[in-house]
């Protein structure tokens, strides 16, 4: 089995099952959500637990920050991102593949 074939969404632990609700759209064509690639906001919210500091407070701690949202979204080597940043989905076929797989 190669690695396509063996990397499929439809045999990785983070495609959602058919219970989530997606849409018709994909439901009916078999497609489901992918929980490995989170949103970009969650992603650097999370980099920034616990830190105090406010955009604007002084030059270095707001380059540090921003540092480290930057690193957090490198880190998670991919993110969805919706217009209004409210929530966004990875939705995937079954035969997609990628490099966050991990066998379910």
């Amino acid at each position: 089995m190669t690695a396509e074939t063996n990397m499929r969404c439809d045999r990785c632990k983070f495609w959602s099952d058919k219970e989530v609700e997606i849409g018709w759209e994909a439901e009916m064509i078999g497609f489901r959500e992918c929980r490995a690639v989170r949103e970009r906001w969650a992603i650097q919210d999370g980099a920034n637990d616990g830190v105090k500091f406010y955009p604007g407070d002084d030059d270095a701690g707001e380059a540090a920050w921003i540092k480290k949202r930057n690193d957090a979204l490198r880190a998670s080597r991919a993110y969805v991102q919706d217009g209004s940043e409210y929530r966004a989905e990875l939705v995937t076929g079954p035969d997609f593949f990628c490099a966050l797989f991990q066998s379910s």
